[in-house]
């Protein structure tokens, strides 16, 4: 299992087209992912899970990646998230 965490640094939280792309950067990885934002967790694959999660600037998520791929899976999506969210 690979974790990493990121900071949120959108100005108005995250949106539906925001979330949409991170969840089609997600589905690209063959790994499982899952997001936490503070107590609440969620299929990182699945839109309305992570638009549950209620996303704001400042918020530490986690992420839990699990597969076969997970190191890369891991890398590509830590850079995609520290580059747009």
């Amino acid at each position: 299992m690979e974790r990493f965490q990121c900071v949120s640094h959108l100005e108005n939280g995250l949106d539906i087209k925001t979330a949409g792309e991170f969840v089609r950067e997600a589905i690209r990885c063959t790994s499982k992912i899952t997001i936490r934002n503070g107590g609440r967790k969620g299929d990182a694959k699945l839109i309305f899970n992570v638009m549950s999660l209620g996303i704001q600037k400042g918020d530490v998520l986690n992420m839990e990646l699990e597969g076969e791929n997970e190191k890369e899976d891991a890398a590509a999506l830590m850079t995609y998230m520290e580059t747009n969210l």
